[in-house]
């Protein structure tokens, strides 16, 4: 598909009104508690409600994206609408799960005519309102050209980087620095979010793609990305000028940086995906950038950023993976008490956003903390949405898988093409997370995966063939005819 190849200040207003507001949405998400408190997220809904009026009134991505994938968004909008359409009353206490409710309602006076599907519809229309800024995010950004979309990529890996340096400075000021922006998870970094888990998150998004821009920029010369020189430092002296030198170094600083800031948050799940991440990387770019040789360049990186974490401090990191604290863990039972209560409540679900009020009544006497989440975003839909949930969930991971094929058969890398790769493994790194975590309902975290769905979906510029001649020669144009030179010397190689 051809693509709009022109510069951003040269595009109409409406399209630069998108890129601006989509930028500053990806700029401010993480600002204030990720924007997981009620008036960050209200901001975020206005601005989204704006940024859908782009791809309403321009519909690119009606061509850009299969019918499975837009089967899935469209069932994932619809989910709400229909646990909020009202039914009668003797009908609703007949669902699975219901007849609980359903008597205290009586018992207390307090029944209606009609009740809507969701035990909780205000908590329901609340969970539909903060579906809309992914959705927007996702809509504009795969309907905008690939070098609208490269910056906002640059946009989300500079916020990152800067997540991770304030990380990095909490983690060394300890509980007293004036630099923590949150008095939970005292002693680790954690940005401006509220959990080390989900700052880890973000973070493990962001690696994969900061290496897919340092392969780039080692690899990108000439259009063909297989190279077979001899020497990995040979190749890059003599394929990178100082410009792309420059881009290579800091491509390397900010890769480290984000590797420690996933190191410091003390994170065991999201260290683990970090590591992950760094060797899916390496086999993946290994194979477009020199082979072995391209892996011992990304095994050095993470050498170096092992080095300066245990130069840093690397022990009270440790302890997190210890068996005790591993047992100290109540994430086990939630997950038990969390498919009980969900196979009461299938295949309609309890509505979404009800987790947190529902889960009370199937809560473990022996964990006496309030519980908002399952910490498993699998169960906790699947709890919340039943089996349309889990329709929407299939399809989605039936669009990833259906993804990489077509991004693999590619001859050409660009930096596109890398930003993809980045882009796909960090979303499986995201729904690795989401096994013992709960980032998709964190808004800065569901923004940035519905950034990077919309960079791995993207179709990009398709790469023009070199022609084989700089003049075609037609019917229509006669072959001019070449002077016949004469000479009288012998031909030394004629029989």
């Amino acid at each position: 598909m051809k693509q709009d190849s022109r510069p951003i200040h040269e595009r109409d207003g409406f399209e630069l009104f998108a890129f601006y507001l989509l930028a500053a949405i990806l700029l401010f998400a993480p600002l204030i508690k990720g924007g997981n408190r009620p008036l960050p997220l209200l901001l975020l809904e206005l601005a989204a409600v704006l940024l859908l009026a782009y791809p309403l009134a321009r519909p690119v991505f009606w061509q850009r994206l299969s019918t499975g994938l837009l089967l899935g968004l469209a069932l994932l909008m619809l989910l709400p609408a229909l646990q909020l359409l009202p039914m009668p009353f003797s009908m609703w206490q007949t669902l699975p799960g219901r007849d609980v409710y359903a008597g205290a309602l009586t018992a207390f006076g307090t029944t209606t005519d009609t009740h809507a599907l969701s035990l909780l519809p205000m908590a329901t229309e609340l969970a539909w309102l903060a579906l809309l800024p992914p959705l927007a995010v996702f809509l504009v950004a795969v309907s905008l050209p690939e070098a609208a979309l490269r910056k906002c990529v640059y946009l989300f890996i500079a916020m990152a980087t800067a997540q991770a340096i304030l990380a990095l400075v909490q983690f060394g000021g300890g509980a007293t620095t004036t630099f923590r922006t949150s008095l939970s998870d005292i002693g680790t970094g954690v940005g401006t979010y509220v959990n080390r888990n989900h700052l880890a998150g973000m973070l493990a998004m962001a690696l994969p793609i900061s290496l897919g821009l340092l392969a780039s920029r080692i690899g990108q010369a000439g259009g063909n990305l297989r190279y077979r020189s001899r020497s990995l430092i040979r190749r890059m002296a003599t394929r990178l000028n100082p410009a792309r030198l420059n881009q290579t170094l800091i491509f390397s600083a900010i890769s480290i940086v984000i590797l420690l800031g996933a190191i410091f948050s003390r994170s065991r799940t999201g260290i683990m995906l970090a590591m992950l991440g760094i060797f899916l990387t390496a086999v993946l770019y290994g194979f477009r950038i020199g082979g072995r040789r391209s892996t011992n360049l990304v095994t050095v990186f993470s050498v170096i950023g092992l080095a300066l974490a245990v130069e840093v401090g690397l022990a009270p990191v440790l302890e997190r993976f210890s068996a005790e604290a591993a047992l100290e863990d109540a994430r086990w039972s939630i997950f038990g008490s969390s498919i009980t209560a969900l196979g009461q409540f299938f295949p309609f679900g309890s509505g979404l956003g009800t987790f947190p009020d529902i889960y009370r009544r199937f809560q473990p006497a022996e964990i006496s903390l309030f519980v908002n989440h399952a910490h498993n975003d699998y169960i906790e839909y699947l709890f919340e949405g039943g089996l349309m949930a889990a329709v929407v969930v299939l399809l989605f991971l039936f669009a990833y898988v259906r993804a990489w094929p077509r991004l693999l058969r590619l001859q050409r890398w660009g930096t596109l093409s890398f930003m993809q790769a980045g882009a796909g493994i960090g979303l499986l790194l995201m729904a690795l997370h989401g096994l013992t975590d709960y980032n998709w309902h964190i808004p800065a975290n569901a923004i940035y995966f519905a950034l990077l769905a919309a960079v791995f979906l993207h179709r990009g510029e398709t790469p023009r063939e070199p022609r084989a001649h700089a003049h075609r020669l037609t019917a229509e144009a006669p072959v001019p005819s070449l002077p016949v030179v004469r000479t009288n010397a012998t031909n030394p190689f004629a029989d």
